[in-house]
Formats: structure tokens, C-alpha cells, sequence
């Protein structure tokens, strides 16, 4: 009876340890780990240096082959149960900004997000999004334009169903400076689809 009662509690406690594990995905501390870890994420793998300095040679010289830095203010984060598991899914992002150490040429750039989500008893990411939503951008102007493109950036503005923004398309044609095409787009992580809207700013 008295290792009865004692293998209940234990499982209580389990029980009650991974209720708490699955619940908090957007308490103060996860969270800030959570941005901690992608900040030092990104730095390590190249993708962006230290916050911007007014000493461009000096930023260059600690940053070398980075254009981009970490933002000085606090990373944006925006909550939703996008794949309906009953569970907040995080969305942290932040704008690229202008280039660090760029002199010349093309100064803008996507933002920078990343997605934790809820995978029954743990939480993924999914760091490939900036990549992603632009291509998707670019694939979907091109299929229902036939027109080239040359590139696109894009800014998030809000995280529900779907991840939404905004976004800028060059052309072929266009020049470094200015981008022919600005539109919104809303993209759907999960399944993987995309939705434009586009129009010329010409």
C-alpha cells in the first residue's frame, strides 16, 4: 500500500511537470532564453554582427563578412496557436535596419524572424523562414505575372493564422535603388502557402 501511494505520487508529480513544461511556451523566462539563444544563434552562424556603431571601419573589422547587426532595441515577439493544438505559438522577429558597413548599392533587407512552435510534448523552431517567405514571394509574383524578378524583402506586421507583412519587389529593370513593386503577403507556416497582393509604384 505504501508504494502504492508513493508511485502515485511520482506520477502526479510527472504528470504535473510536463503539464508545466507544455503550457509555458510564453512565460517571461522561456521567452527570453529563447532570444538569448537565437541572438547568439545568429551571430555565431554569420547572418548578422554586433548592434551598428558610428565607426563603420571598426564595426567592419569586429563583424567581418556581417552587413547586418542585432537590433539595439528588444526583439519583437507576437503569440498565436497558428497549427490549433491549443498551445501559443511564438513568433520573434526583428528588422534588419540599415546596413552596417554597406557604402554602396543595395541597403535593404528583410527582417530577421524565427518560429517556436508546439509539437505535442516539445517546442520547435523553424529558423528558415526568412528565406522562405521571400522565395515564396518571388515565386507567386512571377506565376501570376510572368514577369522576373530580381529580388524581394519584406517586413512583418502581424502573426495570427497566417505570418503577414508587407514587401518590396525588384524587377530586372529596376534599379538597385528603388523597387518597381510593394505589395502584402500573408504565409502560412504550416502549410506552406502564400497569398500576394501587388501593385506598381511606378
Amino acid at each position: 500500500m505504501k508504494n502504492s501511494i508513493v508511485f502515485l505520487c511520482l506520477i502526479l508529480m510527472v504528470s504535473c511537470q510536463q503539464k508545466e513544461t507544455v503550457t509555458k511556451p510564453n512565460s517571461e523566462e522561456l521567452l527570453k532564453s529563447q532570444i538569448e539563444s537565437w541572438k547568439q544563434q545568429l551571430l555565431l552562424n554569420g547572418e548578422v554582427g554586433k548592434p551598428c556603431q558610428d565607426n563603420v571601419d571598426k564595426w567592419s573589422a569586429e563583424n567581418p563578412e556581417r552587413y547586418y547587426g542585432l537590433p539595439k532595441e528588444s526583439i519583437k515577439s507576437k503569440y498565436f496557436d497558428a497549427n490549433n493544438d491549443k498551445i501559443n505559438d511564438v513568433l520573434l522577429y526583428f528588422p534588419a535596419g540599415d546596413c552596417c558597413s554597406c557604402s554602396i548599392g543595395i541597403n535593404e533587407a528583410s527582417d530577421y524572424l524565427k518560429l517556436i512552435y508546439s509539437n505535442e510534448n516539445e517546442f520547435l523552431s523553424n529558423d528558415n523562414l526568412r528565406e522562405k517567405i521571400a522565395s515564396k514571394i518571388e515565386n507567386e509574383f512571377y506565376a501570376q505575372t510572368n514577369t522576373d524578378v530580381e529580388r524581394a524583402v519584406f517586413s512583418i506586421t502581424d502573426f495570427n493564422k497566417d505570418i503577414s507583412g508587407t514587401y518590396k519587389l525588384w524587377t530586372l529593370e529596376d534599379p538597385d535603388c528603388c523597387a518597381s513593386i510593394e505589395g502584402t503577403f500573408m504565409y502560412n507556416p504550416f502549410a506552406f502557402k502564400i497569398q500576394i497582393t501587388h501593385q506598381n509604384v511606378k
